[in-house]
């Protein structure tokens, strides 16, 4: 390959990498890290008949690799790579096809000719746990947000609760019910106790969540892995609420009303003695400034409120509008200074001291650990 380079136009897509062969054959590679390349991109290189190869690095993420060794998963590894679009691998493909539908056609004539007993199966007739999802999943949305507030003790007039309405930044997609009615009927099955009355502790694993999940709205294992991570950032995102202390895969429900309980202020100072010891004078710790980069590419708003509302409970800034906060920062003029920023913190009820750690959490300046591929500009960048 020649002339190789990095994310270039093939159409109406982008590509990772785009080259030229020996031949003037334009090619395109994907790196998978997160993703995979999408149905509808896949379906476009293959009619517009340009060779594209896939390779997966996401068993390298977090490794510590050299890059003599990156070189050999990109260039030489035979196991990590698989075809997106070839037109003649598909003409190869489709001729084994026939040739395998001949071959099975030609055995099947010759079943027929031998005599054999037939006997009648009987199909299990489908469980009540079937019939009952089956039913619940032909009614509308409108009468399962209706009976689901019933279930929760909500009247009309009632604000639906925020915790059983929030955005995860994967697998969702593939879970065919809207956000609301998925994570409300989740925890009403496992956490929700409208009595107050349990008196044994209630404990739950994920898996034991996807059984009951998939049974109640259908999901194929197809789309297994998409729909545990999407269960399991929800019931993360509870744990933080107080909802529930985990343990691995396994939970336990620590507190079964409908709306979080109340956290207790973080004591910034530590209680005084009635005696306190006397005062002996020492150098005052030197306070070092951590400074932070912006980054070029920012996660979507969405995706930082969860993280911006998480990393508030880590921090103790239980009164935290996270919401006020990642608004005001998704609309800033110009890039802010340290002091800006330590402001807004303050101003929406959080720890100033920690907004370092909040902008890392959220992702938008150069500490954080994951690393972003997508997203959108900064807006003093944006033109």
């Amino acid at each position: 390959m020649s002339d190789a380079r990095a994310e270039l136009s093939v159409g109406t897509y982008i590509a990772d990498i785009v080259g030229t062969l020996a031949d003037r054959t334009k090619v395109a590679v994907e790196v998978k890290v997160h993703h995979g390349v999408e149905p509808d991109k896949a379906k476009y290189l293959r009619s517009s008949l340009v060779p594209c190869i896939e390779i997966d690095l996401l068993p390298l993420l977090g490794e510590a690799v050299n890059l003599k060794e990156l070189a050999w998963h990109v260039l030489e590894c035979t196991t990590n790579r698989r075809w997106v679009s070839n037109g003649t691998y598909s003409a190869i493909e489709a001729q084994l096809l026939a040739e395998f539908n001949a071959w099975v056609a030609d055995k099947s004539k010759d079943a027929l000719d031998i005599p054999r007993r037939h006997y009648d199966v009987k199909k299990r007739p489908p469980s009540k746990v079937a019939e009952a999802n089956a039913r619940y999943r032909a009614k509308p949305d409108e009468l399962k947000r209706l009976e689901l507030r019933v279930v929760l003790g909500l009247m009309d007039d009632n604000v639906w609760p925020r915790h059983l309405e929030i955005r995860v930044r994967e697998g969702a997609t593939a879970i065919p019910a809207p956000i609301d009615i998925w994570q409300g009927e989740t925890f009403a099955q496992f956490i929700y106790d409208p009595t107050g009355q349990r008196q044994q502790t209630k404990r739950f694993s994920l898996p034991q969540v996807y059984e009951w999940f998939s049974g109640r709205f259908g999901t194929s294992e197809l789309v297994r892995s998409q729909v545990s991570a999407a269960l399991r950032l929800f019931l993360g995102y509870l744990t933080a609420c107080g909802f529930l202390k985990r343990h691995g895969d396994m939970f336990t429900v620590l507190h079964g009303a409908l709306w979080p309980p109340l956290r207790p202020r973080s004591q910034v100072r530590p209680a005084t003695s009635p005696n306190p010891p006397p005062v002996v004078s020492s150098p005052k710790p030197v306070v070092v400034r951590r400074g932070w980069t912006w980054r070029e590419r920012w996660p979507s708003e969405d995706v930082a409120l969860v993280r911006a509302t998480d990393a508030a409970v880590r921090f103790g800034g239980t009164e935290f509008n996270a919401r006020r906060f990642v608004d005001i920062l998704y609309n800033l003029s110009a890039e802010p200074s340290e002091a800006t920023v330590k402001t807004l913190v303050a101003e929406c009820g959080g720890i100033a001291d920690c907004a370092a750690d909040l902008l890392r959490d959220i992702g938008v300046v150069e500490e954080s650990w994951r690393m972003l591929r997508g997203g959108v500009e900064p807006p003093w960048r944006r033109t």
